[in-house]
């Protein structure tokens, strides 16, 4: 018998819903550590799998590198062997830093004799110390089969593979957005332009944007996915969701007839304290939290409720879905600054 906890949401959301989320007893083990070092597997950032107990591949937000995991039951599985190097350490003689990388989404072959891609992101936003570091605004891509979700190319840590492509165009998309324009270049504590998560839907890639927060809205990017790796900055639109005030977008995943959001904090807590979605005021601390959008431009994002048990500060970043039913969906939420991203089950109530 599945029980529900239901509780009423916290005030950034509103006083008229309620959710119902139960976080599972069941404790979720990882098998052997993430590669390569302490940092990367305490900076799990994103996660997505190839669907019916395929592959999944995890990135971090501290190295160049992704790696490949597998779901069994109740623990996760790093394969040793799947760490696959995205950036080298120079690209036109220039030295790259990490990647920050922030979203990862597999993205099944539309052709039956084509390939499935896995597509990593960068957060595409300054360094808190206001560093342009072109690593940080580059998006990944390479092709894996669409039965395994592994690559059928070889691979390793040391070596980028050519089959590896990486793109910086959606700098200049940004840039040229009137709605991300006048935040491209601010940092995080500055309300500045943070990509956290990505989804594809329909044709379109969509990025959830952390920051800026705008009137108590998130951002999501919306591009045309077969013009992200092409010669010239791919056309974007914008969709605002309303998630309440210092509430961004933290992940994205698809679900059955549209997307599931984990939203948090907006504004960066270890920076300035008092300037706020653009405003010079004293943050709010909002709880992580679950919500249902159709992905419909337009279309009022759906509360689901707040992660129970969950601190207001911890860094609820990957967002995974176990097991979807017609009443409601299994999830596993990594999160950064935790060891192997400290992953925790929840029952959500659609």
């Amino acid at each position: 018998m599945r029980l529900f906890l239901v509780l009423l949401l916290a005030p950034m959301m509103g006083t008229s819903a309620l959710a119902e989320i139960d976080r599972l007893k069941t404790k979720w083990k990882v098998k052997t550590d993430f590669e390569k070092s302490a940092a990367a597997r305490e900076s799990i950032s994103g996660a997505d799998c190839a669907p019916d107990g395929g592959w999944c591949l995890a990135a971090n937000d501290e190295k160049n590198y992704a790696q490949f995991f597998k779901i069994r039951k109740n623990r996760l599985d790093p394969d040793k062997k799947g760490v696959i190097r995205l950036l080298p350490k120079k690209v036109d003689g220039r030295k790259m830093d990490e990647i920050d990388a922030e979203g990862v989404v597999f993205v099944p072959s539309g052709k039956e004799d084509a390939p499935s891609h896995f597509y990593v992101t960068g957060s595409h936003g300054l360094s808190r110390s206001g560093d342009f570091q072109p690593s940080r605004y580059t998006l990944f891509r390479f092709p894996v089969e669409t039965g395994s979700g592994k690559p059928a190319f070889k691979f390793n840590d040391k070596k980028v593979s050519p089959e590896v492509e990486r793109t910086m165009l959606l700098t200049e998309t940004i840039k040229s957005n009137p709605d991300l324009a006048p935040f491209a270049d601010q940092t995080l504590d500055r309300n500045g332009v943070t990509i956290e998560g990505i989804a594809e839907m329909n044709g379109d890639m969509l990025f959830g944007l952390r920051s800026p927060c705008l009137a108590g809205h998130a951002l999501l990017l919306r591009v045309p996915t077969e013009a992200l790796f092409q010669a010239t900055p791919p056309p974007s639109t914008t969709d605002k969701v309303a998630l309440g005030d210092n509430v961004g977008i933290r992940d994205l995943t698809r679900v059955k007839n549209g997307l599931l959001i984990l939203a948090g904090r907006s504004d960066d807590r270890r920076g300035s304290e008092d300037f706020t979605c653009g405003e010079k005021r004293k943050p709010p601390s909002p709880a992580p939290s679950l919500w249902f959008w159709s992905g419909v431009s337009g279309d009022a994002a759906k509360p689901l409720g707040a992660l129970p048990g969950v601190d207001l500060n911890a860094s609820a970043e990957t967002l995974l879905v176990l097991e979807e039913t017609d009443t409601a969906y299994r999830v596993l939420v990594l999160f950064d600054g935790e060891k192997n991203g400290a992953p925790v089950a929840f029952l959500v109530g659609k």
